[in-house]
């Protein structure tokens, strides 16, 4: 085929030119263009990335989440809610993939806004419906994550301001869920099961909703996250004046809880600045989702990583020096207010680190010998000034 050369026209718009759609009815002419065939194509494609992004990256991620965590730390409340939220996550982007190939998304239905009563149509709106529901689930999982988490961050507080703390957080979290549940219920009632009748009030009405959702939900994360955040602050800043200056879980923690404060707000405000339709807004509950775990995974492996501190005297008192295996059993659980174990820093195990004194087999302690215990304490003082540290790290999410 030989080439063509085009001719351009400054004054013509190809993508503005329209062509005929015959109506149900196959006699009624109804107008379309080009733009409509290429705004579909962009809806459809946007929405198949986001929504593909959030399967892989929610399963892969729960699967993960599975193989690390230990069997005792499984049946925390903390534990299972994350989890659940991934897994809620990653089934609602699965059904509304389901729902890209449905009537919904088909051009001579979307164009003519006619969906006829049938069974795609049925099983359209129930894919739809079922996706809507898992999205209220899925915030009542993450914000009591976020409330039970809050509870133990601030379990060193005064039983009052603890208390406070905590009915504040509830009610922040009760009403962005409340808003969540009505915008479901009107998305459900006005654009699934009456697409196509629904006016422009409450079209309006829905727009106004959802926008409102958005604001109250990132305004809810960014309060919790704050909370997180200038707590651990506080609790770095007074561990660095112990010399504690290494980078361990609580660090960790920090650095993520202003990833979960910033993050959604990104998004958030991205979504604004999108077409209506893209679905960037659905990205903010899935990022807390993620959030939530891998911090505690890589406070674990933080954790894991670190050295004990040994004494060179068999006369120390017992020193508890961070997170061991001893303690797993406290780490997802929302009844303990720390994560510290009971590692002692002298045992058998020891010996061939000590000097001759502790490889001594005397078992006499502190009641026989008030005067050794004494100076073993001021030996131990000594060595924290010199910049030995003692680790006694707790955290949050995870180990």
């Amino acid at each position: 085929m030989d080439d063509i050369t085009w001719l351009t026209n400054t004054t013509f718009n190809g993508y503005e030119q329209s062509f005929i759609i015959a109506g149900p009815d196959g006699k009624t002419a109804f107008p379309a263009t080009i733009e409509d065939i290429l705004r579909l194509n962009t809806l459809c494609i946007s929405q198949s990335i986001i929504f593909g992004t959030q399967v892989g990256i929610t399963g892969l991620l729960f699967v993960i989440l599975m193989l690390m965590t230990k069997r005792d730390k499984r049946q925390s409340a903390v534990f299972l809610l994350n989890a659940g939220s991934l897994l809620m996550i990653f089934i609602r982007n699965i059904l509304a993939c389901l729902s890209l190939n449905s009537i919904f998304y088909n051009f001579y239905n979307w164009e003519l806004a006619y969906y006829p009563v049938g069974p795609e149509l049925k099983h359209a709106q129930d894919v739809n419906a079922a996706a809507e529901v898992l999205g209220i689930i899925i915030n009542t999982l993450i914000f009591s994550s976020l409330v039970l988490q809050i509870r133990i961050v601030c379990c060193t507080l005064t039983h009052t301001a603890k208390i406070g703390i905590t009915v504040v957080s509830v009610i922040v979290a009760l009403a962005a869920l409340t808003i969540r549940f009505a915008l479901a219920v009107l998305n459900i009632e006005y654009n699934i099961f009456g697409i196509g009748t629904s006016t422009i009030q409450q079209f309006q009405l829905l727009t106004h909703m959802a926008k409102a959702n958005n604001i109250i939900t990132v305004a809810a994360i960014a309060f919790f996250s704050a909370i997180f955040v200038v707590k651990l602050a506080f609790a770095i800043h007074l561990r660095r004046k112990l010399n504690m200056k290494q980078f361990g879980p609580m660090q960790i923690i920090f650095v993520m809880g202003c990833q979960t404060m910033f993050v959604p707000l990104i998004f958030a405000v991205i979504s604004y600045y999108t077409a209506v339709g893209i679905q960037i807004n659905s990205l903010v509950p899935t990022v807390v989702a993620i959030f939530l775990p891998l911090s505690g995974m890589w406070a674990s492996a933080q954790t894991a990583n670190e050295k004990l501190v040994r004494a060179d005297s068999r006369f120390h008192r017992a020193i508890p020096i961070g997170a061991t295996d001893l303690s797993s059993a406290k780490a997802y659980s929302s009844t303990k207010t720390s994560d510290t174990a009971d590692t002692l820093v002298d045992d058998d195990d020891d010996l061939p680190y000590h000097g001759t004194a502790s490889r001594s087999k005397t078992t006499a302690r502190s009641e026989d010998m008030p005067r050794e215990m004494e100076m073993a304490r001021d030996a131990e003082m000594g060595y924290l000034r010199n910049g030995v540290v003692v680790d006694r790290t707790y955290s949050v999410r995870s180990d």
